[in-house]
C-alpha cells in the first residue's frame, strides 16, 4: 500500500511560523500557516491513499473523514521521521512518503511523481530551496538509515541526507525543487510569484490567506 504522512503543528499564535516576525504578527502567521496546511492536506486526499496526519504537538483532533491522526514520537527531527515511516512501512510491498505543512506550491502531482520515482530508486527526496526537503519518500524500512547524523533545519540538511544515502548504498531520486515559507524573505517571494500571475505558487486556502491580509489581491 501507498501511504502518505503530513507533519504539522497545531496552528496557535506564538508556536507556529514563528520567524515571520516581524513581517508577520503572531495571529495572522498562525493564520497562514492553518492555510498551508489545509492546501497540504487537500493535496493529499486529492491522491486518493492511505493518509495520516502527525502532530508534533498536543491539541485538538481535526476529525477528518479519512484522516488518521497520531502523535509524532522521538526527540529530534530524524527519530520522529524513522518512527513514522516504521509505522506506514508495515509489510515488504508498502511505499511511504512524508511531507512537511509549509510548502504552498505542494500539489497533488507531487505525490504521484514521488511514488512513481520510487519504481527506480529505495529513497526519494524533494529538496526545499533553504537546503533542507518538502518530500522524503522510501519503500523499505532499512531506508531510514538516511536519517542518522543530520544537522536538521541546516542548509545542510539535504546534502547530509544524500550523504547518509551514498554511505548505506540506497539508490535515490530527487523532485523538483520548490520554496518553503519561513521566513519574511519567503513570504516576500510567494506574494511576488502571485503577483507573477504564478498560481501555482500556492494553494487555494493560501492564497485566501494572503488576500485576507491584504499582501495580494
Amino acid at each position: 500500500m501507498d501511504r502518505i504522512g503530513i507533519f504539522a503543528r497545531h496552528p496557535v499564535a506564538g508556536r507556529v511560523k514563528t520567524r515571520l516576525s516581524p513581517a508577520l504578527p503572531a495571529e495572522l502567521a498562525a493564520r497562514l500557516y492553518a492555510a498551508m496546511l489545509e492546501d497540504t492536506l487537500a493535496a493529499a486526499r486529492g491522491a486518493e491513499l492511505d493518509r495520516t496526519l502527525w502532530w508534533a504537538d498536543d491539541g485538538p483532533a481535526r476529525g477528518d473523514a479519512g484522516l488518521a491522526e497520531r502523535r509524532q514520537e522521538g526527540p529530534d527531527l530524524g527519530e520522529r521521521m524513522t518512527a513514522a515511516m516504521n509505522a506506514m512501512l508495515v509489510s515488504p510491498i508498502d511505499r511511504a512518503v512524508i511531507v512537511g505543512s509549509d510548502c504552498p506550491a505542494l500539489a497533488v502531482e507531487h505525490f504521484a511523481a514521488a511514488f512513481a520515482a520510487m519504481d527506480g530508486a529505495d529513497v526519494v527526496l524533494g529538496p526545499s530551496e533553504d537546503g533542507g526537503y518538502w518530500l522524503v519518500g522510501m519503500r523499505r524500512r532499512t531506508a531510514v538509515a538516511i536519517f542518522r547524523n543530520i544537522q536538521w533545519s541546516s542548509p545542510t540538511t539535504l546534502t547530509d541526507t544524500l550523504a547518509q544515502a551514498k554511505r548505506a548504498g540506497l539508490p535515490v531520486r530527487t523532485l523538483p525543487t520548490l520554496p518553503d515559507v519561513d521566513t519574511p524573505d519567503d513570504l516576500a517571494g510567494l506574494v511576488a510569484a502571485l503577483a507573477a500571475g504564478r498560481r501555482e505558487s500556492c494553494g487555494p486556502a493560501t492564497r485566501e490567506a494572503l488576500r485576507e491580509m491584504g499582501l495580494v489581491p
